[in-house]
């Protein structure tokens, strides 16, 4: 206090009195102090000019010392802002482990270069406690296969001799492996059976799960679903496109309707036919990935060089952006397009399945595919001609097509919200003020790169399309408004895929979501203990 004195004198005139007179008050009488002061300063105003000029830098200084330094809007906190009001309507009681899993440490998986030695970085894996994901993932499929059959042969047995069996009390049904249930539908049982009897995860989310009168199944039977249909306590299946955006006390912000036109056509009148994928997803043998067991958050050791061939070891990513790349069902052979590549992941787990003939990476701009170049410099050796031959890196505008009916399969992972990375990174984040028509127009962005996907794709192929945010508007809804354009607009069939059952047996691994209304894709939910993701992916086969 007797320093701000002294450099208040030392501004101030020496001879004025008005300094120590200030400062012999209370701090909380300081505003009312200030304005008698700026009364007593407009009354001398005639009479005195010296006085005034010294109680004028009186104020001013007064005001800039004590002045309240308001708290800073990151782009972070705009970011949660935003998912704190749109998401809870769509994902409701699982919102707050979601969120809380975005705010904690992401979890890997690691990717073997099938091009390098990695006899030693596999040895030290195993030791850090690691498992090989198809090992585990091939298990898994052979246990459910076997329950299939067992199924099969009762129900069989059930139809020829139903009249004998209703006499006999000793046959059991055939309880499924809970290793085939997602977390979801575990935490769903623990309601029903003895909840001692599952891990406390499943026993904890099961404490969280909305089983009272508030939650409202509803039918899916049309796309357009009114508010009178559903009610207040309905709001979750309103996700089908239209998510909460109107963000009360963000002024700055507008509604992402305002720039998406929501279509009301249903299903059946934009010509989408489906089928369901009942075969497991199948992951090749060439692949070679490692991750640790759920709740387990070891780091993977860093890459190292291989000294003969001059490339890493292995690529460290999340382990959901394995998804799009395994729904794709590449075939031996197949001209593949990965239309938004960069920083290039997905394309290196296309190139370690060792299946592709030719490989297109693209992106449209020239930053990503410096990225794009040096990921596939890193880890595709120079001196195998042959494999350098089948990869292709392009830089063109993904959402004008350049090759009609040009590619077997096509992957789109479009440009989205980056949930996670938003919540780490403020710097020329999607959420900054400067950026607002742009992320408000992402929805028609990512529409048309998948207009132009299903374009290039040869009937009989297969786009997928993945994007790595919770928005619906950019999930289903994207998906939606796409298949409307390409009905509307050209002449192809498509047929929309659902991988529901296929991706089942990797719900060891991944938080699969369920329940949540999608009608045409799937999603990753993050949680504490398989924390990967957010992911979503969606397949659509081309008929003609």
């Amino acid at each position: 206090m007797h320093q701000l004195i002294v450099s208040l004198q030392d501004d101030l005139d020496p001879e004025s009195e008005t300094p120590l007179f200030i400062f012999s008050t209370t701090f909380p009488e300081l505003r009312r102090l200030l304005w008698l002061t700026k009364i007593k300063t407009s009354q001398s105003l005639d009479s005195d000019p010296k006085r005034l000029r010294r109680e004028s830098r009186l104020i001013w200084y007064l005001q800039k010392r004590f002045k309240k330094v308001s708290a800073k809007v990151t782009n972070v906190d705009r970011a949660l802002q935003y998912f704190d009001i749109a998401m809870p309507p769509v994902y409701q009681a699982r919102w707050p482990s979601i969120r809380l899993a975005l705010l904690s440490k992401q979890r890997y998986v690691a990717l073997l270069n099938n091009f390098a030695d990695c006899d030693h970085i596999i040895e030290d894996l195993y030791d850090l406690g690691a498992m090989d994901i198809r090992h585990q993932y091939s298990h898994i499929v052979e246990r459910m296969k076997t329950a299939e059959e067992a199924k099969m042969k009762v129900a069989e047995t059930n139809e020829c001799t139903s009249q004998e069996l209703d006499d006999q009390q000793d046959t059991k049904p055939v309880r499924p492996s809970l290793i085939e249930l997602d977390d979801d539908e575990l935490a769903a049982r623990a309601n029903k059976e003895p909840i001692s009897r599952y891990p406390e995860e499943y026993q904890l989310r099961a404490q969280m799960q909305d089983h009272e009168p508030g939650s409202v199944d509803v039918e899916h039977s049309s796309r357009v679903i009114l508010p009178s249909e559903v009610g207040m306590e309905g709001a979750n299946i309103l996700h089908d496109h239209v998510p909460a955006t109107k963000l009360k006390g963000l002024e700055n912000w507008i509604e992402e309707t305002d720039f998406f036109v929501n279509t009301s056509l249903g299903d059946d009148e934009i010509g989408i036919k489906r089928e369901a994928q009942k075969e497991p997803v199948n992951l090749p043998s060439p692949l070679k990935v490692f991750s640790f067991t759920k709740g387990d958050i070891t780091d993977f050791p860093q890459p190292k060089m291989d000294n003969q061939m001059k490339v890493f070891t292995h690529y460290v990513m999340d382990g959901a952006s394995l998804m799009p790349v395994l729904a794709l069902d590449l075939q031996p052979g197949e001209r593949v397009l990965d239309l938004c590549a960069a920083p290039g992941g997905k394309t290196l787990v296309a190139l370690q399945t060792m299946l592709p003939g030719i490989v297109v990476s693209n992106d449209v701009s020239l930053g990503r595919v410096r990225r794009l170049n040096n990921v596939l410099r890193q880890y595709i050796p120079s001196c195998l001609s042959q494999i350098q031959e089948s990869i292709v890196v392009t830089q063109r505008n993904g959402c004008i097509p350049w090759e009609q009916e040009g590619f077997d399969k096509v992957l789109v992972d479009a440009p989205c919200l980056t949930d996670r990375h938003v919540l780490y990174e403020s710097d020329n984040s999607i959420f900054s003020p400067k950026r607002a028509k742009e992320r408000l127009r992402l929805p028609d962005l990512q529409s048309a790169l998948l207009v132009s996907a299903l374009q290039m794709v040869r009937p009989g192929g297969t786009v997928v399309y993945s994007t790595c945010t919770l928005a619906p508007l950019q999930n289903d809804g994207v998906v939606h408004m796409a298949l409307s354009k390409i009905w509307q607009e050209t002449t192809i069939d498509c047929c929309v895929v659902d991988l529901t059952h296929a991706m089942r047996p990797l719900s060891f691994l991944y938080r699969l979501g369920t329940n949540l209304g999608l009608r045409y894709g799937q999603i990753v939910l993050p949680s504490l203990f398989s924390n990967f993701g957010p992911m979503y992916f969606a397949k659509i086969k081309r008929l003609k």
